[in-house]
């Protein structure tokens, strides 16, 4: 499984432009924000993966199991590189829509302390609404 490298959701908007998202709107678009240990990634359909996770913190929501599993769109359809790996430690930001790529902070674990101080700084100053509709 991919992730997005570029802090924010990969997917272009309906009128084929693309755009970046925001920080604080990348947070609003997200089902789930969670950090722990990636346990197992497995293939879940067409351009989907299977991803078993030992959480060790919930961000979005507040609480959450200890070991849970998500099926996302698999960011190798984009670019093999950014394949999830069995044994990564990792903060993810879950988008709302199932089909947009999960964003995966960092590279090596080196981001997450800077960057899980900046999700619980911003989150509680976004809504639903300050999603924008193509990241919908």
């Amino acid at each position: 499984m991919a992730v997005a490298t570029n802090g924010g959701s990969s997917a272009p908007p309906a009128d084929g432009t693309t755009r970046g998202q925001t920080f604080p709107e990348l947070l609003a678009c997200s089902k789930t924000i969670v950090e722990g240990t990636l346990k197992d990634v497995r293939p879940a359909g067409k351009a989907h993966v299977r991803v078993t996770m030992s959480v060790e913190r919930w961000l979005k929501p507040k609480t959450g199991l200890d070991t849970t599993t998500f099926d996302l769109a698999d960011p190798t359809v984009r670019d093999p590189e950014e394949a999830y790996g069995q044994g990564d430690h990792v903060l993810m930001v879950i988008p709302s829509n199932r089909d947009q790529i999960a964003t995966t902070f960092p590279f090596q674990g080196q981001e997450i302390p800077a960057t899980r101080g900046r999700i619980i700084r911003t989150l509680p100053g976004v809504t639903d609404a300050d999603c924008p509709t193509e990241f919908r």
